[in-house]
């Protein structure tokens, strides 16, 4: 079992050093063969091991958090790969490996992403059924002992604000992401929720942690936190980027940004007041151990 986090446990985890989050676990199952397309989640039930080595690989490289492979593992996302009827199975057993995988001393958060659906006008969704969906995963999460809950990717704040409803009942920390890209008419979601009021609506909810994840680079996340840093102050900022721009070669995909530059732009979001930084789409665990590096230096530069 971990530790049960609740949200002042973790706010004072959070006063005393910053955590490093993992990365991409995405990009990490596809280079070990996950074929496009298809669920991680589904590797969670028929290749258990191959879990248990990824996550292995960010702990190696110094994350203090690692996620569940259940990014997709709400009921209504597994319904759609074909693991209808499974939330508890695939919630349950990605929690037992992650947990072998952290050993002592690494957090393991329940992660939730987006359920896939969208709501009007895009689609006919409604937030209710969201909810129950969300709230179902949440209770298989807390079930099978995860140390907090961690809502990622999120590009409709209405939906966001679902999922950390869900989270809150079970009393654990929430750290609540949610993805943005800088757009000529300012910084917003797919859907056109503005950063400042997105963010501060889900602090105000009751999220732990706030911040935002995937879509664009270091340097407009270093934009993004800047800005959100300057408009909450004292508020907990999350934040991981992709690993530069998706580039193919020989018909292979892969991220372009430079590890030891993406480790030092960690170390400056830290610097600028996020206090849980990771990696997103990309993110290895050669981008994890560079910023391991950074932050390290960045904490004894602190000290002296």
């Amino acid at each position: 079992m971990g530790v049960v986090m609740t949200p002042a446990d973790l706010l004072a985890r959070l006063a005393d050093d910053p955590l490093l989050l993992d990365g991409g676990l995405g990009t990490m199952l596809i280079a070990m063969g996950l074929a496009s397309g298809q669920a991680p989640e589904r590797w969670v039930l028929e290749h258990p091991a191959r879990i248990v080595e990824a996550h292995h690989r960010y702990v190696r490289a110094g994350s203090n958090l690692i996620h569940t492979a259940t990014f997709g593992a709400t009921p209504i996302r597994l319904a759609a790969v074909g693991l209808e009827g499974k939330c508890a199975a695939v919630n349950t057993r990605a929690v037992a490996l992650a947990r072998a995988a952290a050993g002592r001393g690494v957090l393991v958060a329940g992660d939730i992403g987006p359920t896939g659906i969208y709501l009007p006008p895009r689609g006919d969704a409604r937030e209710e059924d969201l909810f129950e969906s969300f709230a179902e995963q949440v209770h298989a999460l807390q079930g099978a002992g995860v140390d907090l809950l961690s809502i990622e990717t999120m590009y409709d704040l209405r939906e966001a604000r679902a999922a950390l409803r869900a989270a809150q009942a079970s009393g654990l920390a929430v750290v609540c992401s949610m993805t943005f890209d800088i757009t000529p008419h300012g910084i917003a979601s797919f859907v056109g929720d503005a950063l400042d009021t997105s963010i501060a609506s889900l602090h105000e909810l009751g999220a732990t942690v706030v911040g935002f994840n995937c879509t664009v680079t270091c340097d407009s996340m270093l934009t993004m936190v800047e800005q959100t840093c300057s408009a909450l102050a004292g508020v907990p900022i999350v934040a991981q980027p992709n690993a530069g721009q998706p580039v193919t070669t020989n018909g292979r995909m892969h991220y372009n940004a430079d590890p030891e530059a993406f480790g030092s732009a960690l170390a400056r979001m830290v610097a600028l007041g996020a206090r849980m930084v990771g990696g997103c789409c990309g993110t290895d665990d050669t981008f994890i151990r560079a910023a391991r590096r950074s932050l390290d230096a960045l904490v004894r530069q602190g000290s002296r």
